[in-house]
């Protein structure tokens, strides 16, 4: 027998072997199906067959989320946010995550463009789809103010989202393009700071990397040696615009919170902003970069938490031995703002 009715039993999601109810689930899907269609997420049309209707308590007309695979959990179809299960939504729900670049994107950015490595702090697009996966649902607008070489846009691509992307280095802009064509009248060659005179409407969910004020232009003497040695880039850019040259920290900090309050007047009501950003060091002092970004962005987004991201493959090196603490800042925070 075909069961169209689950319920939870204990810790786990198990059918409903009753038969009456089973029909009355069968007829309600097919209501759905034909009256709700716009609101179920693709991948549940496309496997419409195997659908079944769920509610933990076992009753039929309260029932308002569906599955395919109990182990996958169950998508609520009130779900205003994104196209998750609850126990996918959970999952993602960990305050901290361990990631590492990846070879398969690394291939596909090098097969597509091979002097994407050009770009010296490039992250992954799988990360940044599952972020792409729980702040919007198909269809929607994602906004990068600082694309680099596209990784957020092949990410939007990935997931069928609508990407769009401000990028200063034209080498960079370039590289974006050709990664991901479909976005062409998208990408704009320009500054952040610009970015309210651009054509971008407005967006569900904007998520960036921005510079880690100069750190780059003080980047350790190996890094410099090594990508000098492969004629790789050693900074973002030499552009006076570009705000990883600028030295003074307080007016840095001024002009990278000015972009993200113009981005907030393009994100729709209760729509999410995410920065990933380190706290940086400079001659021994630390700079709070992630708090003081947490604090200025306060004043009109509703700051909602921070996801720590842990890269655990990077090779320590002993600052400050035999002398002094310093640290090896393996770890990047994801400020989660909203704009209510």
């Amino acid at each position: 027998m075909k069961y169209y009715f689950y319920y939870k039993e204990g810790k786990n999601i198990v059918p409903v072997k009753d038969k009456k109810k089973n029909e009355q689930a069968r007829r309600r899907l097919a209501n759905l199906l034909k009256n709700k269609k716009d609101s179920i997420p693709d991948r549940f049309l496309k496997n419409w067959s195997n659908v079944a209707l769920y509610n933990p308590g076992g009753d039929v007309q309260a029932a308002r989320a569906i599955l395919i695979n109990p182990d996958d959990g169950a998508y609520d179809l009130s779900n205003p946010l994104n196209e998750l299960t609850g126990r996918e939504w959970v999952k993602f729900t960990c305050s901290w995550f361990i990631f590492n670049a990846l070879y398969k994107d690394l291939k596909e950015e090098r097969t597509i463009s091979p002097n994407s490595k050009d770009h010296p702090a490039t992250f992954s697009p799988t990360m940044i789809e599952e972020f792409i996966k729980f702040f919007t649902k198909k269809g929607e607008a994602v906004l990068d103010p600082f694309s680099g070489i596209g990784s957020t846009l092949v990410a939007c691509n990935r997931t069928g989202r609508i990407g769009y992307g401000v990028e200063l280095n034209k080498k960079y802009y370039d590289i974006s393009i050709k990664r991901t064509p479909e976005f062409k009248e998208n990408i704009f060659n320009d500054s952040a700071e610009n970015i309210k005179n651009l054509k971008i409407p407005e967006i569900v969910f904007s998520i960036s990397s921005p510079p880690y004020w100069n750190v780059l232009n003080r980047s350790t003497k190996d890094f410099k040696n090594k990508r000098i040695q492969d004629g790789l880039d050693q900074n973002y850019s030499t552009k006076v615009e570009d705000l990883g040259n600028i030295n003074n920290y307080e007016v840095f900090l001024k002009r990278l919170t000015r972009i993200y309050f113009n981005v907030y007047d393009l994100l729709k009501k209760n729509g999410y902003l995410v920065i990933i950003v380190k706290n940086v060091k400079k001659k021994g002092k630390m700079y709070p970069l992630a708090w003081d970004l947490a604090r200025i962005l306060s004043e009109k987004y509703e700051l909602k938490d921070e996801k720590i991201w842990i890269q655990d493959k990077i090779k320590l090196a002993p600052y400050g031995y035999p002398s002094a603490w310093v640290s090896n800042i393996l770890h990047h925070y994801c400020l989660i703002f909203q704009k209510k």
